[in-house]
């Protein structure tokens, strides 16, 4: 294998493990964690097979990724890290199985196979159904070493069985720990015991799960049109009540007549309103938006619009043409490439660059702070991207006036952003700009 494969593998696998730590991936490992506790009293061979069961459901929907990413390189589409949650369809696939494993968490209805599983053998499909849905929501993370690998794997470059390799690697990255605890005795040994806690627990994670379908809601809104997601909204209460039937006249002490009959009746319920009244329209850009977007630099000699207003970022939209008139000003642009899918965007915006630290660093530079917002399919932004190497977000960089950039690392601090905000500013200094604050006033 080459070396540069190598060290694209081992990326790879480093930034599978650290996927485990990343917002997306959190609500659905709290389950993971609570299954494994479950088991704390099974063999060792259990455990194993446990572990197993886990690993194997993250290379299957890695395997899925891989395929797909193929099959669109093929077809010569555009790729990036994630871009599935750019599918209004597949956003609102995934809303409705959190909707579903919430309330199996809240004790709303029982499937066999679920989250929460069992001390016995029963429950390995729970294992491996957990191991695709903590697959699923890992997809719109990006973590440290990840980039490296998923730009490899997603360029043009890269044979078919690279990719699948380098999707599978990540996959056994991310599903590491939990195989480690389950081949380590030791390690399964500093679990908590099972108690009556677990029960509360349970319940909490359920909310959690909860909120995951909100905020995938809440993304949903943002591409399909307003009606759209109305009619979303009413499937989930009848997937809602479609699941507390199954759980109320057709659980476990029903017959298997009663149960086999509910099940029966709200497939074909949920099934024929999917049909008839679910349709997912993508959002119309309305006349104003779409003549607002656009900015006329050859309207203007500078573009003076400020950093900060009213305490808040004063970001402006992804423009190329602004971008080279801010090039043109002498003024660096500090890009923020994001998206409402991505938890770790957004966990980023609100503790890193809404601050009063880098509020004053932009202020201070002048830089002109700019928001790339990849929540719906933009194949400029992903052209941008690509020139930067980046396949996926977040992504913060400073284009600086003279042509180069300044891409900052995946994980960013109030110090880092601070730091090179500073650094434009100082090679680039305000009082030496075509738009300078006194030119501004005039």
């Amino acid at each position: 294998m080459e070396t540069s494969l190598l060290i694209v593998c081992g990326a790879a696998f480093v930034g599978g493990v650290i996927l485990n730590i990343m917002p997306c991936v959190l609500p659905v490992l709290t389950m993971k964690v609570f299954h494994m506790v479950g088991q704390r009293g099974a063999s060792v061979t259990e455990h194993r097979r446990h572990g197993v069961a886990y690993t194997l459901g993250v290379m299957l929907a890695f395997s899925v990724f891989a395929v797909m990413v193929i099959a669109m390189r093929v077809s010569g589409q555009a790729m990036g890290w994630g871009m599935q949650f750019q599918n209004p369809t597949f956003i609102a696939g995934v809303t409705a199985l959190m909707v579903a494993l919430g309330l199996n968490a809240l004790g709303v209805f029982e499937l066999s196979v679920s989250l929460a599983g069992g001390p016995s053998g029963d429950g390995l499909g729970a294992s491996f159904g957990n191991g695709v849905v903590a697959a699923l929501m890992a997809t719109p993370c990006s973590a440290p070493f990840l980039g490296t690998a998923a730009a490899f794997a997603l360029g043009s470059s890269a044979v078919w069985w690279q990719t699948l390799l380098v999707f599978e690697i990540i996959a056994l990255g991310l599903a590491a720990p939990f195989l480690a605890i389950s081949f380590l005795p030791r390690l399964a040994g500093a679990l908590p015991r099972p108690g009556e806690w677990m029960n509360t627990f349970k319940k909490l994670m359920g909310f959690t799960l909860l909120g995951a379908a909100v905020w995938l809601f809440g993304v949903l809104q943002k591409q399909v049109a307003l009606d759209s997601s109305h009619t979303f909204l009413v499937f989930l209460l009848a997937l809602s009540i479609g699941l507390w039937a199954i759980g109320h006249f057709g659980g476990p002490a029903k017959s298997a007549k009663s149960r086999m009959g509910v099940r029966i009746a709200v497939v074909l319920t949920l099934s024929m309103l999917v049909s008839q009244t679910l349709d997912l329209r993508p959002r119309q850009r309305n006349a104003t938006a779409s003549v607002a977007r656009p900015f006329a630099a050859e309207a203007a000699a500078v573009d003076c619009s400020p950093a900060v207003v009213d305490e808040r970022i004063n970001w402006v939209d992804f423009n190329s043409s602004r971008v080279a008139l801010a090039a043109a000003q002498g003024r660096p642009v500090f890009m923020d490439y994001t998206a409402d899918w991505c938890l770790n965007c957004k966990t980023n915006e609100k503790l890193v660059l809404e601050t009063d630290a880098v509020r004053s660093a932009l202020v201070r530079a002048a830089v002109l702070p700019m928001k790339a917002d990849w929540t719906n399919e933009d194949e400029e932004i992903g052209r941008w991207l690509d020139k930067l190497g980046r396949s996926g977000i977040p992504a913060y960089v400073i284009y600086n006036p003279d042509g180069d950039f300044d891409l900052l690392p995946e994980v960013v601090t109030k110090a880092l952003v601070v730091e090179r905000l500073d650094r434009a500013g100082q090679r680039f200094p305000p009082s030496a700009r075509l738009g300078t604050p006194e030119a501004c006033k005039g």
